[in-house]
């Protein structure tokens, strides 16, 4: 009995510790499922974290390419509404002064660089936009000479690197199918670079107004009306013209507007009217005249000077100009490009005078327009320019040219903004100029050249002040004073126009 009662209690026990062990490893699968599980859910975590930060990086890398898409398309859409064009001109001069009492001045290697960023815009079939932002200056230089800020001056003369509006200026063409077009131009006008200049800079014609007469910055409105098919003559154009020579706008220093200020009824603004015919000749492909008249009303004595109270910077009259021009480019195919033109100018002085004083006397002196000491006589004066340029060599790569200009006593114009420093247009006495080029290519060339400009008259391109001959030993001023007799230029140019 007792034997059975141990046989069943080992039993009993050991059926026990089989069921605990089989529960124990229930338990254990239950949790290395759940386990199997739960890394099951971990990986596809992960997997789905992985699918996202692609998706994000895909995003991401679409949402930079829209941007360099969107970028390039607004470039596009800017370009396609602007058009740009580049001028770029470096220059070499070499200069002696020879003065009339026998003493020689030399300012050798001279270094210059204009830049030119030229604008179009076509902004509808009846309308379009030109623009010339300009840059020029002295090589280690940023010296802004007082004459830059004449308005006509600004981005023509040498200054600092800072950029000048040149040109600024809006085409209407309000009938442009029409037997007769009609155009409105208003703005700072094409009144640079003017015709015949573009022989010796190798390029199109590239202003619209005679060289001679006109060259620098100018604000205004011209109405033009083609009359090509009216007259059967080719490039027949009638302009009349509005500018604004001189605007009074001394400013109050409480007012940011210029024009609140004091009163300008102490001088009036200087205006100016043209009329220009632009024709050619039929049967002569690429001749090209042009006959103009303009005047200038109420010409202020000097521009720079902003004190006009109690007429101390006064109107000093009023100025016509006449104009007569002929060109022809490539000749009747003989690589012979030639040109004239003739200037006359009307000055009328209305007796008044700006008055400076000898610093060394202290005595007074009375300057009017050509003119002293209330003189009202109407002065005259004349000048012609002629000139050629003929092509050689291997596609025309070669080209010499020649010029001559002659102004008389009283001659005066508008060339003060003309790119060459020395303005041999409006030479009193005789300018000479020859020169040799070698195209580069299309855009660009480099051009030699040799100018001697022998002066009879002081005081070229000045309109205050009776003109004197150059042998006189006094200024204006009645001081002493000895004057430049002959000039001399040796000088080395490259031009890119593209």
């Amino acid at each position: 009995m007792k034997k059975l009662l141990t046989i069943s209690s080992f039993i009993t026990v050991s059926s026990i510790a089989l069921y605990a062990n089989s529960a124990t490893d229930a338990k254990l699968d239950a949790m290395s499922q759940q386990i199997e599980q739960l890394q099951k859910e971990i990986q596809a975590l992960r997997a789905q974290q992985n699918k996202i930060k692609d998706d994000q990086h895909e995003i991401k890398e679409s949402a930079e390419e829209n941007y360099n898409y969107i970028e390039e398309v607004e470039a596009k859409q800017f370009r396609d509404k602007i058009q740009f064009s580049l001028g770029f001109k470096t220059n070499l001069d070499n200069f002696e002064k020879k003065y009339v009492d026998g003493h020689t001045i030399r300012n050798n290697n001279i270094w210059s660089t204009k830049l030119m960023l030229n604008m179009k815009a076509d902004i509808t079939k009846n309308m379009n936009f030109y623009g010339r932002l300009s840059m020029y200056k002295y090589w280690g230089s940023s010296t802004i000479h007082p004459f830059t800020y004449y308005d006509n001056m600004q981005g023509r003369l040498p200054a600092d690197s800072g950029l000048y509006v040149e040109r600024a200026y809006l085409n209407w063409f309000l009938t442009p199918d029409s037997y007769i077009p009609m155009t409105i131009t208003i703005g700072r006008q094409p009144s640079s670079d003017g015709p015949s200049n573009q022989f010796k800079d190798n390029t199109v014609r590239k202003g619209t107004y005679s060289a001679l007469l006109y060259d620098g910055a100018a604000d205004g409105i011209v109405f033009s009306t083609d009359l090509s098919k009216l007259t059967s003559v080719p490039n027949t154009v009638l302009r009349l013209g509005y500018a604004k020579g001189y605007a009074y706008s001394e400013s109050s220093p409480y007012a940011a507007n210029a024009f609140i200020g004091p009163s300008n009824s102490d001088v009036d603004d200087t205006n100016v009217l043209g009329i220009f015919l632009d024709t050619s000749i039929k049967g002569i492909e690429n001749s090209f005249i042009q006959l103009s008249y303009s005047r200038m009303f109420d010409i202020i004595a000097n521009p720079l000077d902003t004190n006009t109270a109690n007429n101390n910077n006064p109107n000093i009259g009023d100025v016509d100009m006449y104009g007569a021009m002929i060109e022809f480019t490539n000749f009747k195919d003989t690589h012979l490009d030639m040109f004239a033109q003739f200037g006359c100018s009307v000055a009328h002085p209305n007796g008044e005078s700006y008055v400076i004083q000898n610093p060394l006397t202290g005595q007074s002196y009375y300057l009017g327009l050509l003119s002293q000491n209330g003189d009202t006589s109407t002065k005259t004066g004349y000048a012609a320019w002629i000139g050629g340029r003929y092509g050689f060599g291997h596609k025309q790569k070669y080209k010499i040219g020649l010029e001559y200009n002659h102004g008389t006593k009283n001659w005066i114009n508008l060339t003060q903004g003309s790119f060459d420093v020395y303005n041999k247009l409006s030479t009193r006495g005789d300018a000479y100029e020859a020169y040799l080029m070698y195209v580069i290519n299309r855009y660009a060339n480099l051009r030699f050249g040799y100018i001697n400009i022998d002066y009879k008259y002081k005081r070229s391109g000045w309109f205050i002040g009776e003109s004197m001959p150059v042998s006189s030993t006094l200024d204006i001023t009645g001081a002493a004073a000895t004057t430049v007799d002959m000039l001399e230029s040796y000088y080395l140019k490259m031009s890119l126009h593209f």
